[in-house]
C-alpha cells in the first residue's frame, strides 16, 4: 500500500511537471521565439533618435517579452555600415541615406552597402535647423554663407563625422554654396563637432553663436537653446530646398512639408522654410524572419503609443505609411503588412 502511495505521488509530480512544461511550450508557441537580446543603433545620446528608440524598444518588449533590445549610439550614415557588418540588428535610418547606401551613391558611399532591409518608414520629417543668436543679425542660410565667403570669423557647433546631418550639410556647403566647414576654420573661426547635449552647453555659454542640427519637431536641444538667449532659425531658399531634393532625395519643395511652423521655438514668430528628410527603421537582411515580423507587428498594433512618443510622429506616421521604406522590406515585415492588409 505504501509503495502504491509513493508511485501515485511520483506520477502526480510528473503530471504537474508535464503540465508546467506544456504551459511553457504553449507560451513560447504564441510567437515561436526564444528569449534573446538584440541591439538597435540610433543617434547621439541625448538626441531624439536615441530616446525614441528606447521608448519603442519598451513597447516591443511589453508586446513580445522574448525580444529585448539594447539601444546604442550611432548616426545616419554610419548605421547602414554597422548593419552590414552585423554589429547591430536594428537601426534608425534616414530615407535618402539608406537608398544612397543600397545603391552606392557617391560621395556618401564608395560602394553598394549589402544586407540592409526596411522595417517601418514614414515616421517623421526631420529638419535641418540652422540656428543663430539674434545678435549675429543673420536670418537666412544664404547670409551665413556670405559671412563665411567674406572671411569673417564665426563660431559654430556642427554635427559629428558619421552622422547623416554632417554628410548632407557638408554637401550643401560644398556642392551648392562652394564653401565648407574647413573654410570657417581657415578664416580663423571655430567649428565644434559635437553631440546635441554638448551643442546646448556651447551655445548657452556663448562659445558658439551658430548651431546646425537635424531634429524632428520640436527638437529638445533647440528648445533649450532658444530659452537661453534670443535666437532665430535661418531660412532656406526655395532653390536650396529644390536642389537638395533633386540631388539627394530630401523632402520635395512641392509637398509643403519643409516648413518649421511659427511658435515651434521661443522667438520664432513666422514659418521658417528648411531642408527636411524622412526617417525609417532598418535591420539586417538576415535577421530572423519571426523577429522582424513580431517587431513590426508590435509597433503597428500599438501605433497610438508609438505616435505619442514624439509630436512629429503624430503628424506623419500612420499604419498606411509604415511599409513605405526607401529600401526593400525585410521578408518578416512584408509578411506582417500583407497579413494586416497594408501591402
Amino acid at each position: 500500500m505504501k509503495k502504491n502511495r509513493i508511485l501515485m505521488l511520483g506520477l502526480a509530480v510528473l503530471l504537474a511537471a508535464g503540465m508546467l512544461f506544456g504551459a511553457a511550450q504553449a507560451e513560447v508557441s504564441t510567437t515561436g521565439l526564444k528569449p534573446a537580446t538584440y541591439s538597435w543603433t540610433a543617434g547621439d545620446m541625448g538626441g531624439g533618435w536615441y530616446t525614441q528608440a528606447g521608448a519603442m524598444s519598451e513597447i516591443v518588449k511589453t508586446a513580445v517579452p522574448e525580444i529585448t533590445i539594447k539601444v546604442l549610439p550611432g548616426g545616419g550614415t554610419a548605421n547602414p555600415l554597422a548593419i552590414e557588418a552585423k554589429q547591430h540588428d536594428f537601426a534608425w535610418g534616414v530615407g535618402y541615406v539608406d537608398r544612397a547606401a543600397m545603391n552606392g551613391v557617391a560621395p556618401l558611399y564608395d560602394r553598394k552597402i549589402q544586407g540592409i532591409s526596411g522595417l517601418l518608414g514614414g515616421f517623421s520629417v526631420d529638419f535641418y535647423h540652422f540656428f543663430a543668436a539674434q545678435s549675429t543679425g543673420v536670418t537666412t542660410i544664404d547670409q551665413l554663407v556670405q559671412k563665411i565667403k567674406a572671411g569673417e570669423k564665426i563660431n559654430i557647433a556642427a554635427p559629428r563625422v558619421g552622422t547623416s546631418e554632417r554628410a548632407l550639410t557638408s554637401l550643401v556647403l560644398e556642392n551648392y554654396y562652394g564653401t565648407s566647414y574647413e573654410a570657417i576654420e581657415k578664416n580663423g573661426g571655430r567649428v565644434e563637432y559635437a553631440i546635441y547635449g554638448d551643442m546646448v552647453n556651447l551655445y548657452k555659454d556663448r562659445h558658439v553663436d551658430y548651431v546646425i542640427a537635424c531634429l524632428g519637431l520640436p527638437g529638445a536641444a533647440i528648445t533649450e537653446m532658444s530659452l537661453s538667449r534670443p535666437s532665430t532659425l535661418l531660412s532656406a531658399s526655395d532653390d536650396l530646398v529644390k536642389w537638395a531634393n533633386q540631388t539627394y532625395g530630401t523632402v520635395a519643395w512641392e509637398t509643403g512639408l519643409n516648413m518649421i511652423p511659427a511658435g515651434t521655438y521661443r522667438g520664432i514668430d513666422r514659418d521658417i522654410q528648411a531642408i527636411g528628410h524622412s526617417t525609417e527603421i532598418i535591420c539586417r537582411t538576415d535577421l530572423d524572419e519571426l523577429v522582424a515580423y513580431h517587431f513590426t507587428k508590435a509597433l503597428i498594433e500599438n501605433i497610438d503609443k508609438v505616435k505619442n512618443i514624439n509630436p512629429s510622429f503624430q503628424k506623419y506616421f500612420t499604419a498606411a505609411s509604415a511599409p513605405s521604406t526607401m529600401i526593400p522590406l525585410h521578408p518578416g515585415a512584408a509578411r506582417y503588412y500583407k497579413e494586416a492588409g497594408l501591402l
